[in-house]
């Protein structure tokens, strides 16, 4: 009885085993990564890059073979993650990036590059300045990215009350700082006019106190802001934390 009993048992892990094996040799054959393209297609591999050559289109290159080009591939997974069209185009920029995987609302961002005027020195104009600066995407139900900001979010949202409870603190919240900054520039500019020249020192100014109470209410909102948490990026947790439930 015994003996059966442990034969029994070697059949089971042995069949276990080899469906393991199995799982592990299709997932392997299949590809860790993939493009999507804009037809329907998937295509795998496990390697995948995107190529800039000089002089010649983009394309995405898979296990070092199937070329793709950007405007043909609607997702993509790479080593980098997991990217989704934003605009129409042939170029990089045109994915954004996936910092937030819900079960139905995910977050994206792209990177854009901002140019300045050229600023001016002793010797002349120098270079114009850049500088980087994200942009926020979403996508409910898998569908496209929409810019992730208070309108849109209201109407994928308006399903959820607790997402909803957020996302009017968040606006109240904008109007309260947009009223200080508001009155803080009111009062500095009246601060600067009621300054005068010192009369003991005419190289110096007597500063009016309206000047820092200005400055502060400006910079007020500003403070508030570096320890205040994202309601937006709050209210689609909650959203998709109580789908979860």
């Amino acid at each position: 009885m015994n003996k059966s009993l442990y034969t029994l048992l070697a059949a089971l892990l042995l069949c276990f085993n080899l469906q393991a094996q199995d799982y592990d040799y299709s997932q392997q054959r299949q590809g860790r990564y993939f493009v999507k393209l804009r037809n329907g297609q998937v295509v795998y591999a496990n390697k995948l890059q995107y190529k800039s050559p000089i002089f010649k289109q983009d394309f995405f290159l898979l296990d070092d073979s199937l070329k793709y080009s950007p405007e043909m591939v609607d997702v993509y997974q790479s080593d980098d993650g997991y990217f989704a069209r934003v605009a129409a185009g042939n170029r990089f920029d045109s994915f954004a990036k996936r910092v937030l995987e819900g079960p139905r609302i995910s977050k994206f961002y792209t990177t854009t590059i901002d140019y300045s005027a050229m600023g001016y020195n002793p010797y002349g104009y120098g270079m114009p300045r850049t500088s980087r600066r994200r942009i926020y995407f979403f996508s409910k139900d898998n569908g496209p990215l929409m810019t992730f900001d208070q309108n849109n979010l209201e109407q994928a949202l308006a399903d959820n009350a607790s997402s909803m409870v957020l996302l009017q603190r968040h606006k109240r919240e904008r109007v309260i700082s947009t009223v200080m900054g508001i009155a803080g520039a009111g009062l500095l500019t009246v601060g600067i006019l009621s300054s005068s020249q010192s009369s003991t020192n005419p190289n110096s100014v007597n500063i009016s106190p309206v000047v820092y109470a200005g400055a502060g209410l400006i910079a007020l909102p500003l403070v508030m802001n570096l320890f205040r948490k994202d309601k937006l990026t709050q209210a689609v947790e909650v959203y998709n934390y109580q789908i979860r439930q």
